[in-house]
Formats: C-alpha cells, structure tokens, sequence
C-alpha cells in the first residue's frame, strides 16, 4: 500500500534506542523528509499568522508549507478562511504574492473569479451542465484564538478546543488580538526541522552558548551549579509569593503522552520587569494588564510551535521546514495596538533578546546538522535535563509510524 512505511525506515525506529539521539537518516534523508511532510505537518495544526497581517476585508496573506499554498483572507463578515491556493479548472496558483488585497480571488490563468470564501462565484465560457457550487476552492481547516491563527491541511484535524481553551486562559489578559508588528525578522536554518525543534525545547545549551538569554532569564544557569539552583528555586517561591498577593496568574499546563502542547508561567529575574536589556520596559503595557508581573507565558506545542508573550511585547515565533537540511524561522514581535514606533517603543529594544539569541541558535544548529551528517555521526545519550527532547523524538517516532490513512483526499489515480 502506498501509505505504508518503508522497511528501512521501520527498522531505523525499530532499533532506536530510548533515551538517545535519532539515527544520522533522520536528519538528511529526502525520502524521511517527506514522510515528515505528510505524517506531521500535513496532518497536525500549524501556527501560520497573526491577523493583524490580514486587518481588513479581502486582506490576504500566503502560508507555504510542505509544498502547499495556502491562503489566508478576510471575509467581509471579518472572519479569517484558509483555502487551497489551487484553481478547480486546470490547477493554476490563483494569489501569486505573499501579500495583498483583492475583493474577489481571480486566476491568472484562465480568469475563473472565487469568493473570499471559496465559493466559485464565475467561469466563462463552461457548458450548460457546469454547477459552479461544486468547483469552490478546497478549504483547510482553521481556527484564531487571541489573534492567533492556526490551520490544519488534513481533511480530518486532530482536537484543537483543549489548546484553544489554554491559550485563552493564560494568554488572554495580553490580549494579543489588539496588538502590532513592532519589528520582524527572517533566518533561513541550514539544519533539519527536527535539529531545530530540539534545540528550541531544551536549555541544556544555554549557558554556554546564550550570555545575553541567560542575563536575562535567571533560570538560564541555574543548574550549572547548587548554589545557582538554591538562589533561582528561592527567586521563584519569593516571586509565587508575590504573585499570589497581587492576583498574577502562576503554574502552567504540562504535556502529557497524549497531548501535543505545555504552556509555563516562568518570572524572568530579580528586578526584571520584562525580557529587555536590564529589565526595564520597552513598550506600553499590554491588554488588560495593569501592571508589570516580571514573568514571561509561554507556548510550546508539537511539532515546532513556540509563542510567548511578556507584560509589554510578545514574541511571535513561526517555523517551516523548507527542505531535508533548511528550516525557515521568522520572528515577529508585536506591541500594543496603536503605539508608534520611536515614540512608545524602539524596535531595537523590543526584539533584542530573542533576535540575538535565534542569531546564536542559528549558528548552533547548522553546526549541529553539519555534525551529523558525517558518516562518522552515531547517536549519543541525552542529559537529564534534556527529558523535553526525549518526549518530542517519542512523539515523532510515534506519529510517522501511524499507519493512519493519507490526510487528505487523494486524487484519482494516484495509488
């Protein structure tokens, strides 16, 4: 059967050993890349935008993803559709820039005209017989939550209501709908999605190889030492103290083997009030808040989701494998709606932590890939402050080897 895993690839997860690294395959193979492409990201909820890209009515903007196009829009009724950027008559890429604006979706080719819906509003010159409802643009699946927005290309997605409910719940008081891109930036990684992921879900790396992360982030070097780990655990029940007092929310939603997202509620330093050079605010408080709570909310969701949000800006991050050893990273930071640029803010300031830390995790991982791919690489045991990546690379191994049906409808043929 075409949806069956090869025996090669069978055998790599078969002879795996837990708790340690993936075989060398796993991080340069075309074939394993594709498996990727269609047993994870053609079938799990991606990140893919923050609506204030697509503010308008017929705003749109491009997500590519796996060989896929798809297009993000406004409906006149505000609501944000997701529809496959593939004309029903012969095919055709129907938006050809990442961004724009147009009432009415028009194919270049041939000029078929769609709704911000999808529906096929005309076709010229078709025979009596044509029923123009059954030739919409196909749909995929979305959802927004806090001005976040979030697509699924399979035609059945898993459950997202328990994901949606947790980003509401923690990340609502920011109220990341009413906030604007303060500064952006773009890396292409020349590394594998999976290098990647696990350097962003550990921090076993950090002390030696983020100074900036971790004068920033007490817990950054915590561990290196007992009388570290002591001063960061007090820090933290002086802060839960603190927090209790003045109503700030604590704790977080921890990842099980059933379930693909944590969310962590984590103070930043003694003195910090928000993750900046020294501490100090960068931007005007945002949403509900009234104050500085000096703490950081962060998502980290499966396969390769990361979102986090401050008192005063938030960091936006959307990662996308692009081939088996390049993944592209885009960076957005976004302030409270409305506030000006050099004025209430400086782009500089907002984004500094986490745009020289991603320059660093850049050089780390391409360093990593290139080790790997050496046909000397053999995989070596995690540390036990590295149980984040073990619980990723179960998830992976898991989820390709799913003999699940193709998530999507497969043309005639095509078996």
């Amino acid at each position: 059967m075409a949806n069956e895993l090869p025996v090669w690839v069978q055998t790599l997860i078969e002879r795996r050993r837990p708790g340690y690294g993936l075989d060398r395959a796993f991080y340069i193979d075309p074939a394993i890349f594709e498996i990727d492409m269609e047993r994870i990201f053609m079938r799990h909820w991606l990140y893919a935008g923050h609506v204030s890209s697509i503010p308008n009515a017929g705003d749109y903007m491009l997500y590519e993803i796996g060989g896929e196009s798809i297009i993000l829009i406004r409906s006149e009724t505000g609501a944000v559709n997701a529809l496959f950027n593939v004309c029903r008559h012969r095919g055709s890429r129907i938006c050809l820039t990442e961004r724009g604006t147009a009432r009415r979706l028009v194919c270049p080719y041939h000029a078929w005209v769609y709704a911000a819906d999808g529906s096929l509003v005309q076709a010229r010159h078709m025979p009596e017989d044509f029923n123009r409802a059954d030739y919409g643009l196909q749909t995929c699946h979305v959802r927004v939550v806090e001005g976040l927005i979030f697509i699924c290309c399979a035609e059945t997605p898993p459950p997202f209501d328990t994901i949606a409910h947790d980003i509401a719940d923690y990340f609502g008081p920011y109220e990341l709908a009413r906030t604007q891109p303060a500064h952006r930036v773009r890396h292409v990684i020349a590394a594998n999605w999976k290098i990647v992921a696990e350097n962003f879900f550990e921090c076993y790396h950090c002390s030696h190889t983020h100074p900036e992360f971790c004068s920033v982030m007490s817990y950054g070097r915590a561990l290196d030492t007992r009388s570290g780990a002591r001063d960061h655990a007090a820090f933290v029940a002086e802060w839960e103290q603190i927090a209790a007092r003045e109503g700030w929310r604590t704790g977080g939603v921890a990842i099980t083997d059933s379930t693909v997202h944590q969310i962590q509620r984590t103070p930043i330093r003694r003195g910090y009030l928000t993750q900046s050079e020294g501490g100090a605010p960068v931007a005007p408080l945002l949403g509900r808040l009234t104050a500085y709570d000096g703490a950081v909310t962060a998502i980290q969701m499966y396969p390769l989701i990361w979102l986090l949000a401050c008192s005063d800006h938030a960091m936006l991050s959307r990662f996308t494998p692009l081939s088996p050893q390049e993944t592209e990273l885009e960076l957005t930071w976004m302030v409270r709606e409305g506030a000006v640029a050099g004025r209430d803010y400086d782009p500089e300031r907002v984004s500094w932590l986490w745009r020289v830390t991603a320059e660093e995790d850049k050089i780390i991982c391409e360093n990593n890939q290139r080790g790997v791919a050496s046909r000397r690489y053999i995989p070596g045991p995690y540390a036990t402050t590295e149980g984040s990546v073990e619980h990723l690379v179960a998830w992976y191994l898991r989820e390709i080897a799913d003999p699940a049906p193709f998530p999507y409808p497969l043309a005639s043929g095509a078996l």
